[in-house]
């Protein structure tokens, strides 16, 4: 039903209007031409949903409401008197009248002389009314039920004034506001920027604002694109209505209209105020001088900058002070702009082509600039500074006090490595500097990096041939640090004279050599139980718990306590739960599971007899995740038929495990209670149940009546194999149709794969599991390395073509296919077609409930979440971070994918993921459960098909190096591996050297001899020469 009344005289001018849904009604006033207030309201029945709205309509109708908005007099209460309207509100009203009149006829010529009329005694009731009209005539709305003006557009969406009308409702807030009426209005942006049409000219005259200049300002510091063209700007001033405004001037005089070019070019070479007053802005003030072109062509392939021909020009006639421009750009590079921009006026100095008595003159004003965190900034004041240091103005004292900290950065090798250099070359003119060059080139072991370690000690061995007391202690500060045999190199130095190269080693290890052995030893898997509330108060506080939180299995508890603990609820919980249904109704998060949860609970408290079912798309995706929705679904109907018992699935013990005897006893309870199993809810569980503690189960089991559910438990906890007679059972099971009995299929294929990974099954390679992924055999299909490709527009050749997007990890997967609902491991292993928005919809949050369902095999979903989140080096986002996180439990075991899902994270973009890479590598090591062959074959394989870039890989080996021997041995296995398995291009990977180097490093570290089978691997890698010096001192 839906009623839509208005109420219209002298004073009031509304509408009210109901439409109902089912058990709610939805009510809606307010003003005409505005959107109004909405309340909403259920019922338990429609029925009597209905009954309140008629009701309701009654009491409009009374007051006088109609359909077409006249007012009946009769209506009105009678015996009343009737108030006689002043002159002043008869006033008003004439003036709204005929300012809507005005508007709708758009005469935008009449609205001085409208003003001038009704604004006096009246502007602040117009202003009202002209707020209103922007909102029916200007701003964008649902017309779908406007009729008169949905037949302008195909869309529902769009504005109902014309063009005339919304520039008149412009044009009337421009006459009539002040600055803080404007406020967030952006729509003055336009009426400013055509400041010479005649209206505006007319308006400004009349209105004559002075808050315009702080409005534009506020405009552009929101949305840089908000410029006001600059010539516009210059013209409002001219005319008295802006007064100057730097950032405001600086921002304007930044952009310009390709079009306008060459007149723009003009004023800004030509006119005085502009080169003395406005152009130096834009080196006060982040602009965007390094992206305007002076005529863009996209068929060219340079294309000049608009203010390189400036600067050029006003150099060339001497209408600026060079000092100007290379004090502006050097001071530009301190400051927290953009970073192309402060590369814009690098090389605006270098377009320069300063003399060499300008540099020295103005060389303080470089110096400074070595301490920016920019990397690009230090290589460039080293390299433009390079040519003058041995010059005999140039200030060495000063640069190398501003440089000393630069010795330190890993960032800035090249600039090192030219600084060292330039040493060399100034102690044969100045060796009085050797002593300062020697302990600044000292800090260059804090930076991991063997070639350039290895260039410092050749350096210091050079310029220093006795010890000295500075010295040595530098060195003894650095020796950790101290890769390949630089240690030993510089022994003397170190003053350590009496030590052997094997105890040098030795204490730069911090112990003794110590070998990694893989062997994973059994943990106990139920150490802490769950406790679920009992009493209102401990659920009323689950539910903030759950709400602000991020652990699904604490939905889990939460609902079905929910279910088990309604005689707890208090008459009023509906009021108390007030706040949470609100917060929950306006939150969102990136979450399929917490959404079908806050789906759930918000319908369980307005639709408490209704099962409620997400059924939207996204929330689905994940097959795995949305079994979030089943079980919740399952709880719904045990509360809708007063059910009070948890479903088998509901968690014991942290963080997801399930102990066999709560497990059984919840079964009994059910038997009890005659309540039916639920099958996919006892999958779900026996995934979850682990093999322990089960002294005196069997007893219990024997008390379970079902047959089936007995010897699937006992199978689940590994108390009888799958015998022949349960053979022929399911085999029997096969040839029925009935769809409970293919369920007890998926169950008991769910429970064999969950035990053993790589048993085949012969019973479950038959319909219904037929080709169904991990069912009766292990799915382990090929991996390949694909190149990927979007669709691109060559403006070129002005045609779209496909674009390559680099190589992606991919492996055949099978169409999708159902199978039984009951079989947990295949849900989404299946082929998506191309679909490049997988990880979009792969939360991070999402990841520890998916492991929740299947904790003792990862096997299916580690590969679904490498082919969606790590498929590529860059595309998985912080979400990687998530599954790494999981694999923290000293109780995961790592398999070939696990494996491949942490050596692709070794390479992914995010610093996040790394460092949990990091994290994983660690803790395995130390638990002996990182298989370091299996690892490496696939950082092997990862290597050889430039799956990302080597730096990433290289940072995260970086910092698990030197942590322990035990440590160390286990990376050198892992790099032993990795060799094997790398098949060598014809081109070395960028940053390749430096896993090679790291290798040497720790083979020194730890005097580690390399597997006899490498020695191969490393003749084949010589073909690469800039290897050769490294793998000699390997293999020496």
């Amino acid at each position: 039903m839906f009623k839509h009344l208005k109420y219209i005289d002298g004073t009031s001018d509304k509408f009210w209007e109901i439409q109902t849904a089912g058990a709610t009604h939805t009510v809606t006033y307010g003003r005409n031409g505005t959107a109004g207030q909405s309340k909403s309201k259920t019922f338990d029945s429609e029925e009597a949903c209905l009954k309140d709205a008629d009701k309701l309509i009654a009491e409009k109708t009374k007051k006088g409401y109609s359909e077409d908005g006249a007012v009946d007099a009769d209506s009105k209460e009678k015996g009343s008197a009737v108030r006689q309207p002043t002159a002043a509100s008869q006033r008003k009203e004439e003036a709204v009248a005929a300012l809507k009149l005005l508007i709708k006829e758009a005469r935008t010529e009449d609205i001085i002389p409208f003003l001038e009329e009704y604004s006096s005694g009246n502007l602040e009731i117009l202003k009202k009314e002209i707020r209103v009209a922007k909102r029916y005539w200007v701003d964008y709305s649902d017309l779908s039920k406007d009729p008169e003006f949905k037949n302008k557009t195909q869309y529902n969406w769009g504005t109902r004034g014309t063009k005339e009308q919304q520039r008149t409702v412009k044009l009337l807030a421009l006459a009539t506001f002040s600055g803080s009426d404007a406020g967030n209005w952006d729509i003055f942006y336009e009426l400013l920027n055509q400041a010479r049409s005649k209206d505006v000219i007319q308006i400004l005259a009349y209105a004559k604002p002075n808050w315009l200049g702080g409005y534009l300002l506020q405009l552009v510091r929101k949305n840089e694109w908000q410029q006001i063209n600059y010539d516009n700007l210059r013209f409002l001033e001219r005319m008295g209505h802006i007064e100057f405004e730097p950032e405001l001037y600086a921002s304007s005089i930044s952009g310009f209209n390709n079009y306008e070019s060459k007149k723009f070019f003009e004023l800004l070479t030509t006119d005085e105020l502009t080169i003395q007053r406005d152009i130096p802005l834009v080196f006060e003030y982040e602009t965007g001088v390094h992206s305007r072109y002076w005529d863009y062509n996209y068929q060219n392939v340079v294309n000049e900058l608009l203010w390189d021909r400036v600067f050029d020009t006003l150099l060339e006639n001497g209408k600026i002070d060079p000092v100007l421009i290379i004090t502006g750009a050097l001071e530009a590079q301190t400051k927290n702009w953009n970073n192309n921009l402060k590369s814009y006026f690098r090389k605006l100095i270098e377009r320069m082509k300063l003399s060499e008595n300008t540099v020295i003159e103005y060389q303080q004003q470089f110096f400074p600039l070595l301490h920016a965190e920019h990397s690009a900034v230090v290589n460039f004041v080293v390299e433009y500074l390079k040519p003058f240091l041995a010059h005999r103005d140039f200030q060495l004292q000063e640069f190398l006090d501003w440089a000393e900290p630069i010795f330190m950065r890993s960032d800035i090798k090249t600039s090192l490595k030219t600084l060292l250099i330039q040493f060399d070359k100034l102690l044969k003119q100045k060796p009085e500097w050797r002593e300062r060059f020697v302990s600044l080139v000292a800090d260059l072991f804090m930076i991991s990096d063997l070639q350039l370690q290895e260039r410092a000690s050749k350096f210091i061995l050079k310029n220093q041939t006795e010890p000295s007391e500075e010295l040595s202690g530098k060195l003894q500060l650095y020796k950790a640090q101290m890769m390949g045999s630089v240690a030993v190199d510089l022994k003397h130095l170190l003053q350590e004279d009496g030590y052997s190269e094997a105890e040098i080693l030795a204490e730069l290890n911090g112990q003794s050599s110590a070998q990694y052995i893989y062997q994973p030893t059994e943990v106990r898997y139920l150490n802490e139980a769950y406790d679920y509330p009992q009493t209102w108060n401990e659920l009323f506080f689950k539910v903030g718990e759950v709400i602000g939180g991020s652990d699904p299995i604490q939905v889990e508890i939460l609902m079905n306590a929910w279910v088990q603990q309604t005689a707890v609820f208090p008459s009023d919980y509906q009021i108390q739960l007030e706040p949470y249904i609100k917060q929950l109704t306006g939150a969102y998060r990136e979450s399929s599971w917490y959404n079908h949860f806050s789906g759930t609970f918000i319908n369980m408290y307005y639709k408490p007899t209704v099962v409620y079912k997400d059924k939207d798309r996204y929330h689905n995706y994940s097959k795995w995740v949305s079994l979030m929705g089943s079980q919740l679904e399952l709880l719904q109907r045990y509360r809708i038929d007063g059910i009070r018992l948890p479903l088998l699935s509901l968690p014991t013990h942290r963080p997801f495990w399930i102990a066999p005897t709560i497990l059984v006893k919840r079964i009994l309870a059910y038997q009890e209670a005659g309540v039916r199993i639920n099958l996919l809810d006892l999958s779900i569980a026996l995934s979850r149940t682990v093999r322990e503690d089960l002294e005196g189960i069997e007893i219990l089991i024997k008390q379970i009546k079902e047959q089936q559910v007995q010897d699937v438990i006992s199978y689940a906890l590994g108390l009888n194999p799958m015998k022949v007679q349960q053979q022929s059972w399911l085999k029997n099971l096969l040839s029925s149709k009935d769809s409970d009995q293919f369920n007890w299929i998926g169950v008991w294929a769910t429970v064999a794969r969950t035990h053993h990974r790589d048993t085949y099954f012969e019973e479950f390679n038959k319909e219904p599991l037929a080709d169904i992924p991990f069912a009766g055999q292990p799915f382990r299909p090929v991996l390949k390395i694909e190149p990927t490709y979007y669709n691109g527009y060559n403006y070129t050749t002005r045609k779209s073509e496909q674009v390559y997007n680099g190589d992606k990890l991919t492996y055949h997967f099978p169409p999708y296919k159902l199978g039984t609902d009951t079989f947990l491991y295949h849900k989404d292993i299946f082929n998506r077609g191309n679909d490049v928005l997988l990880s979009y919809y792969l939360y991070r949050a999402d990841v520890p409930y998916m492991h929740s369902l299947m904790p003792q095999n990862t096997e299916s979903l580690s590969m679904f979440l490498t082919m969606g989140l790590n498929s590529k080096s860059d595309i998985g986002g912080k979400s990687s971070a998530a599954y790494l996180q999981e694999m923290l439990y000293d109780f995961f075991r790592f398999d070939q994918q696990s494996n491949l899902y942490l050596a692709t994270s070794l390479f992914n973009k995010e610093k996040e993921v790394r460092a949990m890479a990091v994290e994983v590598i660690l803790a395995a090591v130390n638990e002996n459960r990182l298989d370091t062959t299996v690892l490496g074959e696939q950082l092997g394989m990862l290597l050889s098909n430039g799956y990302g870039p080597i730096g990433r890989c290289i940072e995260v080996l970086e910092q698990c190096r030197d942590i322990s021997s035990k440590h160390n041995n286990a990376l050198l296995q892992l790099l032993d591996a990795a060799f094997a398995h790398y098949i060598i291009a014809e081109k070395m990977p960028t940053n390749f050297k430096k896993i090679v180097e790291y290798y040497y490093d720790l083979m020194n570290k730890e005097q580690y001899h390399f597997p006899d089978d490498l020695q191969q691997v490393f003749e084949k890698l010589e073909i690469y020469k800039s290897l050769q010096s490294i793998l000699k001192k390997i293999r020496k």
